[in-house]
């Protein structure tokens, strides 16, 4: 362990590599929970569409 306040390279990585890996996770994570949304709203869309065009083409 190392010496307590002496700052090197090696009491740096891991703390800079954890909190770079928690932002990307953060980031993939917002990311993907927006573009699901998205799709749903695209998928509703497409139902609604077929939906009506069903309806108004059977005559």
């Amino acid at each position: 362990m190392a010496p307590r306040g002496n700052i090197t390279p090696r009491t740096i990585m891991a703390p800079a590599a954890a909190f770079t890996m928690a932002c990307i996770l953060f980031t993939y994570t917002r990311t993907s929970m927006r573009e699901a949304k998205r799709n749903a709203q695209h998928e509703r869309e497409q139902q609604r569409r077929n939906q009506s065009g069903r309806q108004s083409g059977a005559t």
